[in-house]
């Protein structure tokens, strides 16, 4: 599968067009092999909600912050969203006295999203897994070593490299591909196909989704879903740069990146908004560039985080939602926190 960006014309400059290849993981299908009948103890998983309304909010909002700090913002109270709280004084936003310059705009793309491997679960002595609908579980080869029952867990263990399911030894690696595209792991629900990897004694979860849909999670995760449209289109854009950078050099061989702090926040479907679902379609396959390269777009809380941790390199998330409150688009708060960077499409052949 190759990846071709279309970078947004600067003045005086002509359109640029980067190619990229990406190895894809490829399975034989060998045929269905059942090595038995596997009755899995029955553990009651949560019901998948539907793609909730910010108006209507029944829960507490996220807030993570990249490096791991407490929330600077207070959180949003139920029922109905309020404004973040004013940072505290060392926190507040740097804001340009002058607008902004706004980076040239790209349209959104049409085609397919390529696929993210994100690890969800790592090093775990044992995971909870299940589906709401039936699902055969599968090994590399793409053989059925079992069942997984509707709305039952079954607890996933590792001993000497090998997926022990309820006890019994499975495979090293086993993939769950549920029809309506929908798996539990650990506590939450997740879109796309789920692997599970043995090493040594321990369980990794891989969460293999659709790019564009991963986001949607990851701009709720990372900021408020009220906030302004602009300030999550920006989200979305430099979220979307980031994790394409680290798809270029995966972190390892078996998932692309995490998905806490150290890379980005990813909740599954239980930050999905549908704020967020617009603004990250609304932006679709649209990335930041530089030096005919996808930037890896650096971002955190506030401007002193940015300023610590980044060397002053990156996105302050309180900056551009007060940008955002002040009317200013997604291409003004990209070109004020990305100086020379391009926006390019993303393009999958």
């Amino acid at each position: 599968m190759g990846w071709v960006l279309f970078q947004g014309t600067k003045r005086g400059h002509s359109p640029l067009l980067i190619s990229f290849t990406m190895a894809t993981i490829a399975s034989a299908g060998l045929g269905f092999w059942f090595l038995r009948n596997l009755s899995p103890t029955p553990i009651a998983l949560s019901e998948p909600i539907p793609l909730p309304d910010p108006i209507q909010l029944e829960r507490p909002l996220p807030r993570p912050i990249l490096d791991g700090r407490d929330p600077l913002l207070a959180t949003v109270p139920n029922k109905v969203p309020q404004p973040p709280a004013a940072a505290s004084t060392h926190a507040k936003a740097i804001l340009p006295t002058v607008p902004p310059p706004a980076l040239q705009p790209v349209p959104p793309s049409q085609g397919p999203a390529p696929q993210v491997r994100v690890a969800i679960a790592r090093d775990q002595s044992q995971l909870t897994v299940g589906t709401a609908v039936a699902t055969a579980v599968t090994n590399d080869q793409q053989q059925v070593m079992t069942q997984l029952t509707p709305s039952q867990g079954v607890v996933v263990t590792a001993r000497d490299g090998f997926l022990l399911w309820n006890g019994q030894p499975l495979a090293p690696s086993l993939w769950i591909r549920p029809s309506n595209q929908l798996a539990f792991v650990g506590d939450k629900w997740y879109r796309g196909v789920v692997r599970l990897i043995a090493q040594g004694n321990t369980v990794t979860a891989v969460n293999q989704v659709d790019l564009e849909q991963y986001l949607v999670s990851v701009v709720g995760s990372e900021v408020y879903p009220d906030w302004p449209m602009e300030t999550l289109k920006a989200q979305a854009i430099a979220a979307r740069s980031y994790a394409l950078a680290q798809m270029f050099q995966p972190a390892s061989r078996f998932f692309d990146l995490g998905n806490d702090e150290r890379w980005q926040v990813y909740r599954g479907i239980e930050t999905e908004w549908n704020t967020t679902q617009a603004a990250v379609q609304a932006t679709r396959g649209i990335v930041l560039t530089k030096s005919g390269r996808v930037m890896v777009s650096m971002y955190a809380a506030t401007d002193d985080i940015v300023r610590d941790v980044f060397g002053g390199r990156g996105m302050s998330q309180t900056g551009a939602y007060e940008l955002g409150k002040r009317g200013y688009n997604h291409l003004q708060i990209l070109g004020t926190y990305y100086p020379g960077a391009g926006l390019s499409q993303l393009q999958t052949q």
